[in-house]
């Protein structure tokens, strides 16, 4: 019997947890594509992407979630509208660090997650973890079309999540830690003030001063 031992491991809430457990469920099947394993891993994966984006957003809103916040989070929905929401910001904010990055020596830069596509694909997911109306659409489906599509699907989201890792760091530098010369470019970026061009032309000039400031 293979090893299932990590279903009585204690659940943790982490993006890295859920992906994880998703690996495990993938080991544990070893290509057969078990109808149980397509549902507990599809699970695992929508929380996954539930919390990566709760996580996401908790660094865009500075850590500081308005009550109002709290309350939409507190739903998938509300966590998924307010990520739409804010993707631009965040494209734009993740984009800076990069900036920053390029200036900082030993600096990672950040990937920058492809966030319409994670949301589609947590749509997608539903279809494996919910009720089967048609099960001649589902579960008994011909030639089993039904699992071999979700299984694709789960490896797909969870190569892409394995590919931006490989590709920088999840997250976006956090302003307040930002010298203030940095932090003024920063919030003229964010007002659309100056285009990416012209706020990396700032920050170069700006580099032989932070660059002394870490001898």
């Amino acid at each position: 019997m293979t090893d299932l031992s990590f279903l009585e491991e204690k659940r943790q809430v982490t993006f890295d947890w859920h992906i994880t457990q998703v690996l495990k469920w993938l080991k544990y099947d070893k290509g057969r594509k078990l109808d149980s394993v397509l549902i507990y891993a599809s699970l695992e994966l929508r929380c996954a992407i539930e919390r990566y984006l709760l996580e996401l957003l908790y660094l865009l809103k500075d850590r500081k979630l308005t009550p109002d916040d709290e309350i939409r989070c507190r739903s998938k929905d509300g966590i998924l509208n307010l990520m739409k929401e804010t993707e631009p910001y965040y494209i734009k904010r993740a984009k800076f660090t990069n900036l920053i990055a390029s200036i900082t020596p030993g600096m990672p830069k950040v990937v920058i997650v492809d966030i319409k596509y994670i949301i589609r694909m947590w749509n997608t997911l539903s279809n494996y973890c919910h009720k089967q109306l048609r099960t001649e659409e589902s579960f008994e489906s011909v030639n089993r079309e039904f699992q071999e599509k979700g299984f694709k699907i789960i490896r797909e989201v969870v190569s892409k999540f394995i590919d931006w890792e490989s590709k920088g760091a999840f997250g976006i530098i956090n302003k307040e830690s930002m010298p203030p010369e940095v932090r003024s470019v920063y919030y003229k970026y964010i007002k659309d003030e100056i285009d990416e061009g012209q706020a990396k032309r700032m920050l170069k000039l700006m580099e032989p001063v932070l660059r002394s400031r870490l001898r």
